[in-house]
């Protein structure tokens, strides 16, 4: 199925690749790694991500990730926790948005599928108060 690029917006919910091309890792035959690798920290695998990019028709876009919550992640002021109470329509289970793994993507190649063209005000204002820890501009 193809993606519907008109549907993508900031603060898209969007399923992306992410990890390094397995090609340019010289791993072509292990069938472990389908999506790619990860190199130390970094996000590997099928994630969902949320949009922030304000120029979405670029090549590149800026994306941050969601994960599973882990027990201490509302410790740090650059999560954001996404509950299923609040946000069922969004996700299945309690779920962390790490806005300190924020990434630029090749949007063409990296999202799979856009999710949901947009999220709430709430969510969107969430977000931007954890960036703003992330940079320090208080």
């Amino acid at each position: 199925m193809s993606i519907r690029w008109i549907e993508l917006h900031k603060y898209s919910l969007v399923a992306v690749e992410f990890g390094n091309n397995k090609s340019d890792l010289d791993c072509y035959k292990d069938s472990t790694y389908t999506y790619g690798l990860n190199i130390g920290h970094e996000f590997c695998y099928r994630h969902m991500a949320i949009v922030l990019s304000n120029d979405i028709f670029a090549q590149e876009i800026v994306v941050v990730p969601l994960t599973s919550y882990k027990l201490g992640d509302e410790k740090y002021p650059t999560n954001v926790i996404i509950d299923t109470d609040a946000y069922s329509y969004m996700v299945q289970n309690k779920t962390t948005i790490k806005t300190n793994h924020i990434r630029s993507i090749d949007k063409k190649k990296r999202i799979k599928k856009i999710i949901r063209p947009f999220i709430s005000k709430t969510l969107q204002l969430k977000i931007n108060e954890a960036m703003r820890h992330n940079f320090d501009l208080q």
